[in-house]
């Protein structure tokens, strides 16, 4: 996709209100639709031929990794530095690195990050 296009995209979900942006990534048709996620935040939500299933969330698949997106949570706070009297910040790395998981989500809060995750795994992209 050019530019131009992924602008049109950007400014086509731009309001709750309009309608879905169709891609065709790879062969699959990608549903864009932005959607509000709460009360003061919206999300874009992604549907992969249609529809969204819970499997591929939960289980390692090819959608999940080509099209949703993936947060690093640690299980490790800061009230457990410091009762541990953990205090330098290499520390914290570590065990934040050793006690971490990810969490794959259908939505994106960023159109930036979402569009430059699209381009790095996928070949081709374009307006459906």
């Amino acid at each position: 996709m050019t530019a131009e296009e992924w602008k049109k995209v950007d400014e086509a979900l731009a309001s709750v209100w309009s309608p879905c942006v169709h891609l065709k990534i790879d062969g699959y048709k990608v549903s864009l639709n932005l959607t509000q996620k709460s009360r003061f935040q919206n999300a874009i939500l992604v549907y992969v031929n249609d529809e969204l299933r819970g499997k591929w969330l939960a289980e390692d698949c090819e959608i999940r990794r080509r099209f949703y997106c993936c947060k690093k949570r640690s299980v490790v706070t800061e009230k457990d530095f410091k009762e541990y009297k953990v205090r330098s910040k290499k520390a914290k790395q570590e065990l934040k690195d050793k006690f971490s998981y990810d969490v794959y989500t259908p939505y994106w809060t960023n159109f930036e990050s979402m569009k430059k995750h699209f381009i790095a795994n996928n070949e081709s992209i374009e307006l459906y």
